[in-house]
């Protein structure tokens, strides 16, 4: 009798754990949109709990001010990105060096064009130097740009990739790689056509490996 009260309640747990993921996932979503519009001076929490459409009351159970939702949000949305494997993960893991870089540069395009508002939330902290930055960069793009700027001159040795400081050749690409997605109503107005449709993504991926990347001239 004992292990049958244990199996019924083992279900409503399970749906109980997954309505409170659910609803921090909700949370984190309209964080971001309202971090990205109004920057983390202009978001509320109030604000944030009208977006997801739940009780602002909610939002503070789940986090228990403003600052730990944004640390919570940019958290989650580098998960969103790592799992890809992106920058050392477990897609990147190709031995070839230039198969590696191009794969994790797509993968970067599409995350851009999935979530341009992660972009614009980095815009305004870029904008007022803030902490939060710092904390991101010491915790996050530092150790990605280490690995990535590596594998950078790896396929440069093999002629493989445009010459130049890796770093900053990085960050050239980085912006051409987010740039359509950052300025997207601005682009759409201009040529009348979303940029985060697949078709055109796939011609900016492939617009950038002709910027970035030249033919192997020693194929493995």
């Amino acid at each position: 009798m004992e292990a049958t009260k244990t199996t019924a309640k083992a279900p409503v747990r399970r749906g109980k754990q997954q309505r409170t993921v659910d609803t921090r996932l909700k949370i984190v979503r309209a964080a971001l949109s309202e971090f990205a519009l109004r920057s983390f001076e202009g978001a509320s929490t109030r604000g944030i709990a009208d977006a997801a459409q739940v009780p602002h009351s909610l939002v503070i159970y789940h986090f228990r001010n403003k600052e730990e939702l944004w640390y919570e949000t940019v958290k989650e949305v580098v998960s969103w990105y790592t799992r890809r494997g992106i920058g050392g993960g477990q897609g990147s893991r190709a031995r070839d060096p230039i198969a590696r870089l191009k794969r994790d540069f797509v993968q970067y395009i599409r995350f851009c064009a999935e979530n341009p508002d992660f972009f614009r939330l980095l815009t305004h902290e870029n904008v007022l130097a803030s902490e939060r930055l710092s904390w991101f960069v010491t915790h996050h793009v530092g150790p990605t740009v280490a690995r990535t700027t590596e594998l950078i001159r790896r396929v440069q040795a093999r002629g493989a990739f445009v010459e130049g400081d890796a770093l900053t050749l990085l960050y050239l690409f980085l912006g051409a790689a987010t740039s359509p997605y950052r300025s997207a109503r601005e682009l759409e107005l201009l040529t009348g056509q979303r940029p985060d449709v697949e078709a055109t993504i796939e011609a900016h991926i492939a617009l950038c490996e002709r910027l970035f990347f030249r033919p192997d001239p020693a194929p493995t």
